[in-house]
């Protein structure tokens, strides 16, 4: 709980600016509302896992310390990979309400040559980490379950919305 509480007024923060730029008549031609809400329900996603991997560690029996360490790391990783998705959506909110164009084509040139690869190998990196539990742990199917869920939401889903974000912005103007 304590992780989601800590992330919970960022991710405030992003909607609020998000809301509040909504009135703004100029929009950044790579993204659009779409592309937030398709980020927006990656988070739910990504958030419901976290909860899941919570509710699990609060049934482990309190002293089980190795089980209880294992399980944090794949909770902490998952957090980790949260945030990384919530600083690209203030991001790609914010890109899409700037009144300037040349703040527009900032922005998106950080997006495209540091956020985005960065992001896309710092989430291959966590999904790995989560994965290295179930080779750690090959008896416990849960480790396995883990390592497929986030395969599946960080590797295949994240990834590939990273990838067609980064591809929306193209090689931008300098």
């Amino acid at each position: 709980m304590r992780g989601r509480s800590a992330r919970l007024p960022t991710l405030v923060a992003a909607i609020a600016i998000a809301l509040a730029l909504t009135s703004s008549p100029v929009r950044a031609a790579a993204f659009n509302d779409s592309d937030v809400a398709r980020l927006a329900e990656l988070n739910e996603v990504l958030q419901s896992f976290e909860d899941d991997v919570g509710v699990a560690i609060h049934h482990l029996p309190r002293d089980d310390a190795e089980q209880i360490e294992s399980y944090s790391y794949v909770k902490l990783n998952l957090e980790a990979a949260h945030e990384r998705l919530n600083n690209v959506f203030m991001l790609l909110a914010v890109s899409l309400y700037m009144a300037e164009q040349s703040d527009q084509q900032l922005i998106l040139n950080i997006m495209h040559s540091q956020v985005l690869p960065r992001s896309k190998n710092f989430l291959d990196e966590k999904k790995d980490a989560i994965a290295s539990m179930a080779l750690a742990h090959p008896s416990n199917n849960v480790f396995e379950t883990y390592s497929e869920r986030a395969a599946d939401v960080l590797g295949t889903r994240a990834i590939s919305l990273l990838d067609a974000f980064d591809e929306k912005i193209g090689s931008p103007k300098q």
